[in-house]
This record gives C-alpha cells, structure tokens and sequence, in this order.
C-alpha cells in the first residue's frame, strides 16, 4: 500500500510467522486487530517473546476472542475499531492447524482440523461479502483490503521450489497440510478481486524458531498467482531448505505491508 500507518487485521495472529508480523507492524505504529482463542496467549507472546511493552497492547492493538470459522467474529477483526463501517487496510491469514499422528503408511502426518486454512479463508472471503452487501464495503481510502496469505511451498502449479531431498517429506508426510494450504490459496486467487483489491501469497520452504538472520540473509523468489500474457517475467522460486519463522514474519511486513511491489505473486522465502 504505502508507508503510511494502516489498520491490520491478523488470523492466525499466535503463529510464529504472524505473531512476527504484528509485532513488527506495533513497533512501528500500525494500529492492528486480531482473531485469537484465547487472548492472553497472544498478548503473552508479546510482551515476552517479541518484547512490545503493555502499554503499546493497549494503544494499538484490539483482540477479539473467537474461532475463525465464526463470521460473526471475523467480522469484528475485519473492520476499524473506532469505526465499525470501515474495513482494515490489511488482512494476514495465518491460519494453521496442529499436526497429528496417524496409524497410515500413506498419510503417516495429520491435521487436528484438517480443513481449518480452507474453511477459514472461506469464512474471511464470505465474511467481507457479507460487509459489502451491509454497506461496509472499503477502507479508509476508499479501496478494498489487501489480503496476505501464508502458505507453504511444495504445492506450486508452476517451477519446482523445494529440493529434490525435501520431495519425500512434503508429499508423503506433509500431504494433509499442504491440501488445506493449497486449497486456501485457491479461493483467494478464485476471488478475483470480489472482495480485495489484490492478494499476495507468501510460501516460506521448511520454519524453524530461534533468533531472526536478519533479511539479508533470506533468499527470494516469486511465480504469478494468476498468469497472463502481459505481466512481468517471473523470477522463478527460490529454493532451500529452511527459513525462520521471524524473519517471514519481519520480510511479509516490511516488504509486502509496507514496501510494496508483491501484488498478485506467490512468494518463495529461504535462507
């Protein structure tokens, strides 16, 4: 959009990706919203993991309780907080189940909620329809949100993007996942701007936690999420094997909330 301050919505705001991405978007003054079950985890992760003082909580940022799949409660993440008739800037789906064990040699890994990325994006798409049809239908610029979805790689339609030693672990014990995901990332391209001004996917290669590198140090790459005969010439993904969970979070705000220039691409993130 631009550098100047925005509303951000957050799903999936206790992931290590998102919870990465809003607290970079608090230190700089972003006033942001978030869905979350339970509040005081999110807050808890906060203040202690990425260090944002209370008061900067309190000011900034307003956390609705409630499940992802409830559009009665998506709908109050989706608009302003001191002006209900207007949507948020931004919306970050980072949405992700728990993995599970199974006894399958096909589908050894699991999902607890094995279509929560689908059903979710779904609920946020139907949810800001439901807006539009009441009269909430823009920001306050006078456009449609920007959406962000993190997804994962190994599911493009296009180049490879994961090396050829990872292809044992993504689509054997990473196929449940990765349908939800690549389900997710559908209905958001199928959207075609119905209820967003423009989308970017990011798709991080394997997450780890622990300290940030730094974004020097992640590698970038980038296919069209929609191909059409006029656009840029892709860059093709990056591959790799890992990337840390903190420096997605810190390259989805600075690079694609604040900088700009990723509209309509699925991004590939690695060190």
């Amino acid at each position: 959009m631009s550098a100047s301050k925005q509303t951000i919505a957050f799903f999936g705001a206790t992931g290590g990706c998102a919870c990465a991405a809003l607290a970079a978007a608090l230190r700089n003054g972003h006033t942001c919203t978030a869905l979350a079950r339970t509040p005081d985890k999110l807050r808890n992760m906060l203040t202690t993991t990425h260090l944002i003082p209370a008061t900067t909580l309190d000011s900034q940022l307003t956390i609705h309780a409630g499940d992802v799949k409830d559009s009665s409660a998506v709908q109050k993440v989706l608009t302003l907080p001191s002006n209900p008739s207007v949507l948020v800037d931004t919306i970050l789906f980072g949405v992700g189940s728990t993995p599970a064990l199974q006894w399958s040699i096909m589908q050894p890994v699991t999902l607890t909620d094995p279509t929560l990325c689908e059903v979710g994006m779904s609920t946020v798409l139907s949810t800001l329809s439901c807006l539009t049809e009441s009269g909430v239908s823009t920001t306050a610029y006078g456009k449609k949100p920007f959406i962000i979805t993190i997804s994962t790689t190994g599911i493009s339609d296009g180049k490879r993007d994961v090396p050829y030693l990872l292809y044992p672990l993504y689509h054997w014990l990473l196929q449940v996942p990765h349908v939800d995901k690549k389900k997710a990332e559908q209905l958001l391209v199928n959207d075609k701007g119905a209820n967003s001004r423009d989308f970017v996917i990011i798709r991080p290669t394997l997450l780890t936690d622990g300290a940030a590198r730094g974004l020097g140090k992640v590698r970038v790459g980038w296919e069209w999420g929609v191909r059409k005969e006029t656009q840029e010439k892709e860059l093709g993904p990056a591959l790799g094997w890992t990337v840390g969970r903190t420096d997605v979070g810190e390259f989805i705000f600075r690079e694609v909330v604040v900088k700009g220039g990723w509209e309509g691409k699925c991004v590939t993130l690695t060190y």
